[in-house]
């Protein structure tokens, strides 16, 4: 059997899988590119599709896999059971709506009867909406009820094996002309706004700023987004701000108008990460962010006993200084306290053109702040 390959397969401009951020903000546009996760899933969906888990690149996505291979046969038996039926994997449903359109894939879909379950894996840790108010299931039932018009119920079930959840709502040929209603609406408000990043940004009043912007290619230059800090600045400052373009300014006055309101913005991030992180430390669960470790620096407290491990591991202290860096800024103040009073400053700064001149300094490009 030849291994499946989705990592080749193309994506509608607006898949049923973006139509949640989308219905969020109609400026909605998802970044490039892939991740670890995305191929992880990948990988798995390619194994589900012919039942085959030999390719799969660990005991976790095994695990998976199982997970899933264990639920679905669960729940097709409880809502089917030996009832005659018909199989479809990765199945391509064509979502006609009201003059636009959309595609998709499907994970299965099993008819019996008049009757079909339509099931799709979601192997990663987030929180899914369940069916009924998902974007994507709606999506797919619709292409579903139009592809296979003999239909009359579909059961849409997702399987989420890292949650330990198995979501499933029913939906009825009669939700057909609503479900294309809202459906239609989503798609061509995304239509009509999403090219205006081409030509600039959207207006204001098109944008919807929400907890998606994070995957958006155009937070850095979104107008909604300046918008919430103007609206800051308004609170906490006596003066409005200049009625100009804040996403990307150049005068002064405007620049200065904003410095204050960067700064309460930032440290008002700063807690809020903070506050998040040990939220998450303590084990409660976010919707959608999950605690990652950057790893830990570690530091020496105690550079005369480093020196003598180091010379016990045949190490010399020359080839330590070959590789150390030294804070010189400190090595200048431990100099200046070496000197009498009132000769400290100038020991410091003797030491300093010592050092200059033997031109052993590598100078970073001076930094800035305003005060």
């Amino acid at each position: 059997m030849d291994k499946p390959d989705h990592t080749s397969r193309d994506h509608a401009e607006f898949s049923p899988s973006s139509l949640k951020y989308v219905a969020a903000c109609s400026g909605y546009t998802g970044r490039s590119g892939t991740s670890a996760a995305a191929e992880k899933g990948t990988r798995i969906h390619e194994a589900l599709e012919v039942r085959d888990s030999s390719a799969l690149h660990d005991e976790g996505e095994v695990e998976i896999y199982e997970q899933i291979v264990k639920d679905e046969d669960e729940f097709l038996q409880t809502v089917i059971g030996d009832a005659e039926r018909t199989e479809y994997n990765e199945v391509l449903v064509d979502v006609e709506l009201d003059r636009t359109s959309t595609w998709g894939t499907c994970d299965r879909l099993t008819l019996y009867g008049n009757k079909a379950v339509m099931g799709d894996y979601k192997t990663g840790i987030s929180i899914i909406d369940a069916p009924r108010d998902n974007w994507q299931a709606k999506a797919y039932t619709v292409g579903a009820f139009q592809r296979f018009p003999d239909i009359q119920t579909i059961t849409f079930v997702f399987y989420i094996p890292v949650r330990g959840e198995v979501l499933h709502s029913e939906f009825k040929r009669k939700e057909l002309p609503e479900l294309i209603k809202e459906l239609s609406y989503v798609i061509k408000s995304g239509e009509l706004i999403r090219p205006k990043w081409d030509e600039g940004t959207p207006e204001l009043r098109d944008l919807t700023p929400n907890v998606n912007c994070r995957f958006c290619a155009y937070e850095e230059r979104c107008p909604a987004l300046g918008a919430i800090a103007i609206e800051i600045a308004n609170r906490v400052a006596e003066n409005t701000l200049p009625g100009v373009d804040i996403t990307d300014p150049d005068d002064p006055e405007t620049l200065e108008h904003l410095w204050p309101i960067a700064k309460i913005v930032t440290n008002w991030a700063t807690r809020i990460r903070a506050k998040a992180i040990a939220v998450a430390r303590d084990g409660k669960e976010f919707p959608s962010l999950r605690l990652r470790s950057l790893g830990a620096t570690r530091k020496c407290n105690d550079n005369t006993k480093l020196m003598e491990i180091v010379s016990d591991f045949d190490l010399q202290g020359e080839d330590i200084v070959n590789i150390a860096n030294f804070p010189l800024k400190k090595i200048a103040e431990a100099v200046g306290r070496s000197a009498p009073e009132g000769e400290q400053g100038q020991k410091a700064r003797d030491f300093m053109d010592a050092v200059e001149a033997a031109d052993i300094i590598n100078q970073s490009d001076t930094r800035y702040t305003l005060s």
